[in-house]
């Protein structure tokens, strides 16, 4: 059995929204397993995000059998968690929204950002939203000697999904904006959430932008790591098959490092295999590679070598991990030792 750490344990969340109810207590904690995804016309709330520039139709909400929960009943966000490279999806009306981690530029926090929207600067703060910059949510850390900075410029609010969350603070107009406002505490600190959104989108992108804020992550940047390979390599003895096992996975390791894909494709035992580990030359990770120690050249009762590289990873947003993996070998017809998997 390796001993490696695999990159590939987190776990995945589903988030249930609906333009009826938002995003409930239960839709946060989510689900271990995927359901099986519906083929079916994008949804209001996905294709605004994807191009805000049109005004989306708007659907009839369906009839519910409950009343709506009482005003400052629901936590907006349950539990603020530490951000640990796992994933979300959003579901909205059906349709499954992949989303990727972005950090707050300024500020210890991310959001799970949604594909079709992209990460900018507005006003001094980092902005999340639709690509023409027209609908986006922002952060602000809140000074505790001011008070909820801005409060007094907001109205109450009306809207029965909005005023069931205890964080809620209230809401404003500027131009044709419509802006949501949100109190809440990360750590020791206070912020303020603002959900801009122009007026004729506000109905279809709420459900999205309050699922965003609802799930927002706590997270500090680490100092960058510096990538590249500082080990010396192990001792494999003086049997030519032995250094030429070596040799093929410094090469590896040495294209894994730059990102190589030509040198890297070279050092494997098949093209299949080249393509399934392509996910280690993604331009989002960078690696420093500290240690390289041998499994065995074979390693004993099997036909393959083997070696274990330890590593730390960063991705492009600056999360900092520590990992192991086991380098395989076997021969090729031609007696050569090739790479046959990195697990």
């Amino acid at each position: 059995m390796s001993k490696h750490t695999s990159l590939w344990g987190a776990a995945w969340i589903v988030l249930t929204l609906t333009l009826s109810t938002g995003c409930s207590d239960e839709a946060r904690q989510g689900a271990a397993s995927l359901p099986e995804r519906t083929a079916g016309q994008p949804s209001i709330a996905a294709t605004a995000a994807a191009d805000s520039t049109t005004a989306p139709a708007t659907a009839a909400l369906p009839p519910t059998a409950t009343a709506s929960p009482a005003a400052r009943s629901v936590k907006l966000i349950p539990e603020l968690r530490d951000y640990s490279e796992s994933g979300i999806e959003y579901e909205v009306d059906g349709v499954y929204i992949h989303t990727a981690f972005s950090a707050d530029q300024n500020l210890p926090l991310g959001v799970f950002l949604p594909e079709s929207m992209v990460r900018y600067e507005q006003d001094g703060r980092t902005a999340w939203g639709t690509a023409d910059k027209r609908n986006y949510i922002t952060f602000v850390k809140l000074d505790p000697a001011k008070g909820a900075a801005g409060k007094n410029e907001l109205q109450p609010g009306s809207d029965p999904e909005l005023l069931k969350y205890k964080e809620y603070a209230g809401s404003k107009r500027e131009d044709d904006q419509r802006i949501e406002v949100f109190i809440f505490k990360a750590k020791k600190d206070t912020y303020r959430a603002e959900i801009h959104m122009l007026e004729q989108q506000a109905e279809a992108l709420l459900p999205l932008f309050i699922s965003m804020v609802s799930n927002v992550e706590s997270f500090v940047k680490p100092p960058p790591i510096q990538p590249g390979i500082f080990f010396k390599a192990p001792d494999v003895g003086n049997n030519p098959g032995n250094k030429q096992a070596l040799r093929e996975t410094l090469a590896c390791i040495e294209a894994w490092s730059a990102r190589d894909k030509e040198k890297f494709a070279a050092t494997m035992i098949t093209p299949m295999l080249d393509d399934a580990l392509q996910f280690l030359l993604d331009e989002k990770n960078s690696y420093r590679f500290d240690e390289l120690t041998l499994a065995g050249i074979p390693i004993e009762g099997t036909q393959r070598a083997g070696f274990y590289i330890s590593f730390t990873r960063m991705t492009s947003e600056g999360y900092i991990t520590d990992g192991t993996y086991e380098i395989s070998l076997l021969k090729n017809k031609q007696g050569e030792w090739k790479i046959a998997n990195i697990d």
